[in-house]
């Protein structure tokens, strides 16, 4: 699983991490992803409001997204479809304790990691969702 994640060192040159940004309200589950994306050779932003994210954006687009579906502010679901429209091919992981339809209708967008997730289930859904995105890369 370690060679897998040494695609990420490929994403960007090699003075830079990719970047990731967590959309997360809950503090304890945003500091646990974003100690794995470190892990993984990220470099994290986490931000616990649509509007944050918004605000991020603003100044540099990600090359992952980790989002939570339940915000106080609103649904990080509905956000980050709008996002992709904006900026298509911008990989997305949804870590959400949400009911099982609402978790359904977001897979199309990305892989979806129920709460309580697994470690190696978060590691899964964030090398699946780069790797969806560079298919999309490549064919288009």
């Amino acid at each position: 699983m370690r060679s897998r994640w040494a695609t990420l060192s490929r994403m960007t040159d090699a003075t830079a991490a990719p970047r990731a940004y967590v959309l997360e309200d809950d503090p304890d589950i945003a500091a646990l992803e974003a100690d794995l994306l470190r892990e993984m050779g990220f470099s994290v932003v986490t931000c616990t409001r649509i509007v944050e994210l918004g605000d991020l954006m603003d100044l540099a687009l990600p090359h992952l997204l980790v989002v939570d579906v339940m915000l106080p502010d609103g649904d990080g679901g509905d956000i980050t479809e709008l996002l992709r429209t904006a900026w298509p091919g911008i990989p997305a992981v949804f870590v959400s304790a949400a009911n099982r339809e609402r978790l359904a209708a977001l897979e199309p967008v990305g892989p979806v990691v129920a709460k309580p997730f697994d470690l190696d289930a978060f590691r899964e859904a964030v090398i699946l969702a780069l790797d969806g995105a560079r298919e999309l890369r490549t064919a288009s």
